[in-house]
């Protein structure tokens, strides 16, 4: 099986940049998963060292994140702890929320996707979330939907104070496990999407055949509940105006590199996302800091170079740069660090 990918699924705006009727990076019907278009990225000649530079100009942020990780508390036990937001009552999955938050103008979309008040919030620490280790791979689809639902319902308990305090409102997503072919609001799509958020109906999906791709248990205790803390980093995307602000921008691209950087701001920020939510939730879950470096090298496995390791460039990031946004997430609940729209180009290879 190729190596999968997981992101949203476009909730389609009319128009198309500028620069293509129908450009090689767009999501998918089923997601960001390789597939034709996604293959078709021009191989251009190999840049120097790119990964290094990265991996050279981060060193220092990513050992002060790991620092903040460690300050949580990770070592504490759950009885000993008072957690935060616990008498909030979590909804029902809504299958119909409301309509994701629309900018009126490229400027307005400018100003929420690099000054949106949700930077400005704290996602609090710890989290109750009752979750137990799982094993994706050998789990059917009731149980997975039974543990993922769970799931849904920490990711709503941690992300509701800053979405709310933001001014934006917050809803819990269904999820919907699927084997092969699955038909959706954002188009038909098949088991290589794996798992996806669709911005057109706001739910998450998840394929059955993804988990054999994952760490086994014995390595990664949480897999697929860090893949679909991403998915819901895309919900927040959603929520709060940043996915559509993101594609309005998107469309005024007149390259194809300058597009697929709006991608990756994207995904890298629904990774930076994951890694706040995990944070909150480690002192639930009993994360220890081996769980955190499994958890940084699950992401830094589904970079773009571990995909298609000739390709110039691709729409969810490098692994090395992967690895440094959950990171950059796990650090503290400061949402203003996942700001990955102001953030110099260097840091999203």
């Amino acid at each position: 099986m190729s190596q999968p990918q997981w992101g949203y699924s476009s909730p389609g705006w009319s128009a198309q940049p500028r620069w293509s009727a129908q450009p090689a990076w767009a999501p998918q019907p089923g997601g960001f998963a390789p597939g034709p278009q996604a293959a078709a990225v021009p191989q251009a000649a190999r840049r120097r060292s790119p990964l290094v530079l990265v991996l050279l100009g981060l060193t220092g942020v990513t050992l002060i994140a790991l620092i903040g990780l460690a300050v949580v508390g990770l070592t504490a036990k759950p009885a000993e702890v008072q957690f935060a937001n616990d008498q909030y009552q979590v909804p029902p999955a809504d299958p119909h929320p409301p309509p994701l938050p629309a900018p009126k103008s490229l400027d307005e979309a400018k100003q929420w996707t690099t000054d949106n008040a949700l930077y400005q919030q704290t996602t609090p620490a710890p989290v109750r979330c009752e979750l137990q280790p799982f094993d994706v791979t050998t789990a059917d689809h009731a149980q997975l939907k039974s543990h993922f639902e769970t799931l849904m319902g920490c990711l709503v308990r941690v992300w509701q104070p800053p979405v709310t305090a933001a001014g934006f409102q917050i809803y819990r997503p269904t999820v919907t496990i699927y084997h092969t072919d699955i038909s959706t609001a954002c188009g038909s799509g098949d088991e290589s999407h794996n798992a996806f958020y669709c911005g057109a109906d706001q739910q998450v999906y998840w394929s059955d055949t993804l988990g054999p791709d994952l760490p086994p248990p014995s390595v990664n205790r949480f897999p697929g509940d860090e893949v679909l803390a991403h998915e819901f980093g895309h919900a927040v995307q959603g929520r709060t105006g940043l996915l559509l602000s993101e594609q309005l921008e998107a469309q005024q691209a007149t390259t194809k590199s300058e597009a697929l950087l709006f991608s990756r701001r994207t995904e890298t920020q629904a990774d930076c996302f994951a890694g706040v939510f995990l944070r909150s939730v480690s002192v639930s879950l009993g994360l220890t800091q081996n769980d955190v470096a499994v958890i940084q090298d699950t992401f830094a496995g589904f970079g773009d170079d571990r995909r298609n390791p000739n390709a110039a460039e691709g729409n969810h990031g490098k692994g090395a740069t992967r690895r440094y946004w959950v990171t950059k997430g796990l650090g503290d609940g400061n949402n203003g660090k996942c700001n990955t729209f102001s953030a110099s180009p260097d840091l999203l290879h």
